[in-house]
């Protein structure tokens, strides 16, 4: 028994399960919101020996697709302008990848080592246009918390994330593989009423496609329907960025020597 997070109801445990196979726990399961958490998960520390673990065979295709599907939306948003920042980007591949695209994107991540877009890291005090925050929240014991300090640190007013979603009941641990209960770092687990509650406390809008989602305000809400329900928008935005983006690749790279005062 507990407090749930997210809405304040008295949760109830779910099912029992261990953590880096050897460490028992206990879930516990919102019947409001549905959210569903590891109980006192002592073990972080240990899980969290490295950042990024081994088993994430998926890290690069998923960073790559994500890449491919924001690119064309950002563009249609704000066309070559704007400012963005990956909030947890772990090794800044996304912020890499989408500065080759053309994006004027930045990186923060206390947790882990930006290899990939060093340089490139978020301004505190600055303003960015959007947050983007890829499989994350799964790892936050109290993601509203998490979510307003990242708003108010950055500026924003629209996040991009991802997260698996689960629908019912709770999986059998032995039926999700997005558990990842061997890993260990995966302790939050959500449906799709679970994240409609989280936009309302944020005084937010949700707009779900399935694997990504967003909380933004009403007017960008109204864009981002526009953009999802026809498939002439989504088609010429895809062909647009293609054609009109720059990259900073070389940009970036003469920043880096020093042969340039600001990113171009």
């Amino acid at each position: 028994m507990g407090t749930c997070p997210i809405c304040s109801n008295t949760t109830h445990v779910a099912f029992s399960a261990r953590a880096l196979q050897k460490y028992p726990f206990n879930t516990v399961s919102c019947p409001q919101c549905g959210l569903l958490q590891v109980k006192n998960p002592h073990w972080l520390e240990e899980a969290y020996n490295d950042a990024i673990v081994v088993c994430d065979t998926g890290l690069v295709a998923r960073n790559r697709y994500i890449t491919q599907e924001l690119s064309p939306l950002f563009y249609y948003l704000f066309g070559s302008q704007g400012t963005f920042v990956d909030y947890a980007g772990g090794t800044g591949l996304f912020v890499r990848l989408m500065r080759d695209a053309g994006f004027d994107f930045y990186w923060y991540d206390p947790y882990c080592t930006n290899v990939h877009a060093r340089g490139f890291e978020m301004e505190k005090g600055k303003n960015y246009k959007i947050l983007t925050a890829f499989e994350v929240i799964e790892h936050i014991q109290d993601p509203l918390d998490f979510l307003r300090e990242a708003l108010r640190e950055t500026g924003a007013e629209t996040i991009f994330f991802t997260t698996e979603l689960f629908s019912g009941t709770p999986p059998n641990p032995d039926e999700w593989w997005y558990y990842a209960f061997d890993a260990g770092q995966h302790i939050s687990f959500y449906q799709n009423k679970t994240l409609e509650t989280m936009a309302e406390q944020l005084d937010m809008k949700l707009l779900s496609t399935g694997f990504l989602h967003v909380f933004c305000k009403s007017t960008m809400f109204n864009q981002l329907q526009k953009y999802y329900n026809w498939y002439l928008i989504r088609r010429y935005s895809r062909h647009k960025a293609v054609r009109s983006l720059q990259s900073k690749t070389m940009s970036d790279h003469r920043y880096l020597l020093g042969l340039t005062k600001v990113p171009t």
